[in-house]
């Protein structure tokens, strides 16, 4: 079967902007909206029509059965690992069910108004197809279906990107990319093991699926399977606009059209694609491959000036509240020896891939910009359980994975090769049987994943500053406090309370 390269992108981009389209329709007043929706809608039917130029030249076939195989695999992990609530879900879908099962059942914008009067801000763009669809059949559980649908649709198309842009053009390079899509991770039992067995009993996460904690050291680059379990919202998204902006990463003039919608699935997952972009197109300036026009160019100032202002307000308001310190930004350190601990870290995480890969990607400046950020994220801490390391590490790792799948898909017949191609397998060998065990643990519960009306019914129980018997992440995270005098509350919300 002939997959077609403008019809995917179509698709693609529907996926990302009708989010886009039901917040700006639901969430803001009808005029700003009607001027958001023009301005970028327009530039998206340009930004398509660019990059779908020469189409024919990156269209591709996959088998029908290797269509039906691949889908089939798609749905069926997504569902062992919780999707729908079949299987045991993780503790995180208590609080993806509480938003969906809001945004289904309250009018738009959400308020509380139970304890403190407050506004629901959280990444609701993997929501938002889903809850209104529940909410024209009046029902929570469509939703939940629809959840699960919407995100597996979302991953499909991804995964057909992927082995598009990986060069795999036979069906065992097929199905290596979906194993590596599910599966691919860095060493994090090695990294446990050296580091354990260099700093002893005061690294107190050897054996867990996520982590290396050690004193006031919380590090994690999880693998993609452990990261569509535990946040999946935030991540099929940016991995569609990462492999966009990599393969067009010449048409400067579109990258605000291109990665501003990602804001609405994740913060950190935004900022970081932003800063790629940025740098990326300050180094195409620098060697003259594009214009100061280009960067400057309409379809960059306006969606900024519109779509760009409703969301830095809508986000303000969230950001305005002041958080404990354990939450709030703060620059990690490794005081004397424990630099060995970033060292480490770096090196079996990302770094062994990264070396691999160096030499098809010497002269590619995006190889160099994400290994940057994942060198700079360790460095940083936000959130209760550090979320900006692991959020922002979202775009550059999976960009890595595919810099590996094309190495790992070369034909050259050279010894060196060979050996990297032998490394990079044991690496991810290793590194993906703990993204196994969780699967199989999950699996293994072979039970219904936690009653979808117990556990958090709604994050309206939580607006509340002054609880102790909740995480911070639950007081802090999803809410707009005192509104009265926020930009978006008293001047762009479609309704007040």
């Amino acid at each position: 079967m002939k997959i077609k390269y403008k019809i995917l992108l179509i698709i693609t981009t529907i996926y990302i902007y009708l989010p886009v389209v039901l917040f700006l329709c639901g969430w803001t007043k009808t005029l700003i909206a009607l001027v958001s929706l023009v301005i970028s809608g327009v530039g998206v039917v340009f930004m398509v029509k660019d990059y779908a130029t020469d189409s024919e030249d990156k269209d591709y076939y996959i088998s029908i059965p290797m269509l039906i195989i691949t889908a089939v695999i798609v749905a069926a992990v997504c569902i062992f690992i919780g999707f729908g609530g079949i299987y045991p879900q993780s503790g995180d879908w208590f609080k993806h069910n509480a938003v969906l099962r809001d945004l289904t059942i309250e009018r738009w914008p959400v308020y509380y108004t139970v304890y403190e009067d407050s506004m629901l801000t959280y990444y609701l763009g993997q929501y938002m197809v889903p809850a209104i669809i529940g909410k024209i059949f009046g029902s929570f559980e469509v939703s939940n279906v629809m959840m699960a649908a919407w995100g597996m649709l979302g991953l499909y198309l991804a995964y057909l990107h992927l082995i598009r842009v990986s060069k795999a053009d036979k069906n065992w390079k097929k199905l290596i990319a979906l194993l590596f899509m599910f599966f691919f991770c860095g060493g994090l039992l090695l990294a446990q093991e050296f580091i354990s067995g260099i700093y002893g009993d005061e690294m107190y996460s050897t054996g867990s699926y996520h982590w290396v904690l050690i004193r006031d050291i919380m590090l994690q680059y999880r693998s993609n399977l452990i990261m569509l379990r535990w946040v999946y919202p935030q991540v099929i998204v940016p991995w569609m606009v990462v492999m966009l902006l990599s393969e067009h990463r010449e048409k400067v003039k579109y990258y605000v059209l291109l990665i501003l919608p990602t804001i609405i699935f994740g913060t950190f997952s935004f900022g970081a694609l932003a800063g790629i972009a940025i740098i990326l197109a300050i180094v195409q300036l620098l060697n003259r491959n594009i214009r100061i026009g280009d960067i400057f160019s309409l379809f960059n100032i306006l969606p900024a000036i519109s779509l760009g202002t409703v969301f830095f307000f809508y986000f303000l308001g969230f950001m305005q509240v002041e958080k404990p310190y354990s939450s709030a930004f703060r620059w990690q350190t490794y005081p004397g020896l424990y630099i060995g601990v970033y060292i480490l870290f770096c090196l079996f995480m990302f770094g062994i891939y990264a070396l691999m890969v160096a030499k098809e990607n010497y002269r590619n400046p995006l190889f160099y910009i994400n290994i940057a950020v994942l060198l700079l994220l360790p460095w940083t801490h936000m959130g209760l359980c550090n979320d900006i390391v692991m959020s922002g590490s979202i775009p550059s790792l999976f960009y890595l994975m595919v810099l590996t799948l094309q190495v790992l898909f070369k034909d050259e017949e050279k010894t060196s090769l060979g050996i990297r191609k032998g490394i990079i397998i044991c690496i991810f060998l290793i590194g993906c049987w703990y993204p196994a065990r969780e699967l199989s643990d999950n699996i293994h519960g072979n039970a219904k994943g936690p009653d979808l009306y117990d556990g958090y019914v709604s994050m309206k129980w939580f607006s509340d500053r002054s609880l102790t018997d909740v995480t911070e992440d639950l007081l802090y995270n999803y809410y707009t406090y005192d509104l009265d005098g926020k930009v978006f509350y008293e001047h762009i919300a479609r309704k007040k309370m």
